[in-house]
């Protein structure tokens, strides 16, 4: 067991706190009040400047962002000050990679609330005001992969893959092509076409969104080809009559569908479904689908209803959830939809201002973090190329890898140093002023075998060399966050212990940072990860992530007092006394 004192934290992610209810000072004081009790002695508090601000308050509908502000100013001051008066210690989170969520609005959507939006192939981004400014600096797609002249390319052949050699259902008086010209409801196209019927063998190991083997290398798909086509519609979705869930016809969404052009060349493609992250209910008659935000591992079944009325949650990942519909556009998108590439001098001094925002509001110290929601994409490997990066590449390897061949690791290692420029910076500025610089490891996106559900969730194609910064001196504690894993799972794992191997011999705290939603709202539950953390020898603290999923985050009570979940905060207590951590 170690010497140093076991810390019980909690990450305060403010905005999922105030969406719908509207924060006063009192209710933050609430807030702090009720984490103290439970034995909380250190608060993270994620940092947003007031661009970030401006995307939250664009949800305005929501109900509560637009008054907190007006109520509270900067709520992370608030925090801090109400956290130091009851002797807590107050980390601010900072995510470069933050500004804004992957996810696209048909423009009309945008422009009635008055919202400018970056072009992407399904839509406009909402991104910050600073990289509205300024979306050159975002990161990047290669040169080489961006295909040109596609607009006057038509598709002539769709194939329709299933993830196995079970017989089909679907016969050819069974499939729709629907088409739209701006995403934003599509109509059944009465074409004549051909189906063809047959089985491949598959080229590669697929995995689903979550890391679940779909099907393996070698083994033979049916698939569907649907030929005698010549469409040029920008959206192109697939569907079929049946009016049932019963379907069988199932695979990831990019593995799902592949296009041809003329002389059957293949067309590179983004890929849509009925699934989505942010506004989930979806139905291509009269809304939009989501293209290339990272869903294209979930699982879709073709062979089954598309009408919305018959599926509650489309963003379901399950084998059985409903979707009826596989779409798909031609080309790639060139930048991710927000995420600023760390290359760029005027990226680090604004990510610096950051910074010095939260050494001036008080904070005890300045934690890190990689991942965020602006870079979801389902080709991550081909981002990353710009022009500062090229050019260092070129300088220590001879070769522009934005159009000549490339040796993806060396890529990584350089984005990697150029992270780490900031990195340095910040610590500087933070030894400055007498401050600790903490990193997160993400224990479940920095492994070599990350499912994609974690690897959409940070930039691809770089190289984040967590043991540099443990053994140079650069991280003052670590925080190890997990996302889906159980603490059981997640400290019996080899990565997990390499890493923290590698914590123990640089002797750098390590704190375990998980979603309270493992413990399914249990109180009981929640109490047993936090003792197991506690007692595994290997560990210097659990953060429950997050505040908000501590209480209805949706209504105060008749009191005007948070309503938190019933015996979930008391069993924390509870074992946090037993642990002897108040």
């Amino acid at each position: 067991m170690k010497d140093r004192p076991f810390h019980l934290s909690t990450l305060v992610d403010f905005p999922d706190d105030c969406q719908r209810i509207e924060f006063t000072e009192d209710l933050v004081a609430q807030l702090i009040d009720r984490l103290h009790w439970m034995g909380v002695r250190r608060v993270y508090w994620n940092y947003y400047h007031a661009g970030h601000w401006e995307w939250f308050l664009a949800y305005g509908p929501l109900g509560g962002v637009a008054k907190t502000l007006e109520n509270l100013g900067d709520p992370m001051r608030v925090g801090r000050r109400l956290a130091h008066e009851r002797g807590m210690e107050f980390y601010a989170v900072i995510k470069p990679y933050e500004n804004g969520v992957s996810h696209a609005h048909p423009k009309a959507v945008l422009a009635k609330d008055g919202i400018i939006g970056l072009p992407g192939i399904g839509g406009y981004y909402h991104v910050d005001p600073w990289v509205l400014a300024r979306p050159e600096l975002r990161v990047k797609a290669r040169q080489a992969d961006l295909p040109r002249g596609l607009d006057s390319s038509p598709v002539t052949r769709i194939q329709l893959r299933q993830r196995d050699a079970t017989p089909l259902r679907i016969q050819p008086e069974n499939l729709e092509i629907w088409t739209s010209d701006d995403n934003n409801g599509y109509r059944k196209r009465d074409l004549a076409f051909e189906v063809t019927e047959g089985a491949e063998t598959c080229p590669r190991d697929v995995v689903d969104i979550d890391g679940n083997p779909v099907t393996r290398k070698g083994e033979e798909v049916r698939v569907l080809n649907v030929i005698g086509l010549n469409l040029l519609d920008p959206f192109i979705a697939v569907t079929t009559n049946f009016d049932d869930g019963e379907g069988t016809f199932t695979n990831t969404a990019v593995e799902m569908v592949r296009a041809f052009g003329p002389d059957d060349q293949p067309l590179p493609i983004v890929v849509a479904s009925h699934k989505a992250i942010w506004r989930p209910q979806r139905d291509l008659r009269s809304g939009d689908l989501e293209y290339d935000t990272g869903l294209g591992g979930a699982v879709v079944r073709l062979d089954v209803s598309n009408s919305a009325s018959v599926f509650d949650n489309v963003l379901s990942h399950a084998d059985d959830a409903p979707d009826g519909v596989i779409a798909f556009a031609k080309g790639r998108n060139t930048y991710v939809s927000g995420s600023l590439c760390e290359g760029y001098p005027e990226v680090q001094a604004h990510w610096m201002e950051w910074v010095s925002d939260c050494i001036a509001a008080g904070v005890d110290g300045l934690d890190v973090r990689i991942s965020c929601h602006s870079s979801w994409t389902d080709w991550p490997e081909i981002y990353g190329f710009n022009p500062p990066v090229a050019a260092e590449y070129e300088r220590r390897y001879g070769v522009n890898p934005d159009v000549e061949p490339y040796d993806a690791d060396l890529l990584g290692d350089v984005r990697g140093d150029l992270y780490d420029q900031f990195l340095h910076a910040a610590r500087a500025r933070l030894a400055a002023a007498g401050l600790p610089l903490h990193h997160h490891i993400e224990i479940e996106s920095f492994r070599p075998d990350a499912s994609p559900s974690r690897t959409r969730s940070r930039p691809g194609n770089i190289t984040f060399h967590w043991r540099r910064w443990l053994r140079t001196g650069l991280a003052d504690e670590t925080t190890l966050f997990g996302r889906a894993w159980s603490p059981e799972r997640l400290l019996s794992d080899g990565f997990v212990q390499n890493v923290l191997d590698e914590v123990e011999t640089n002797a750098v705290p390590a704190h375990l940072s998980l979603p309270v939603g493992i413990s399914k709202g249990d109180g009981g539950r929640l109490a047993d990860q936090i003792e197991y953390s506690f007692h595994s020898g290997r560990l210097d603290g659990y953060t429950m992530y997050e505040s908000a999923a501590l209480y209805d985050r949706h209504h105060t009570g008749a009191d005007g007092r948070l309503r938190f979940l019933p015996g979930l905060t008391e069993a924390v207590r509870e074992r946090a006394e037993e642990l002897g951590l108040t």
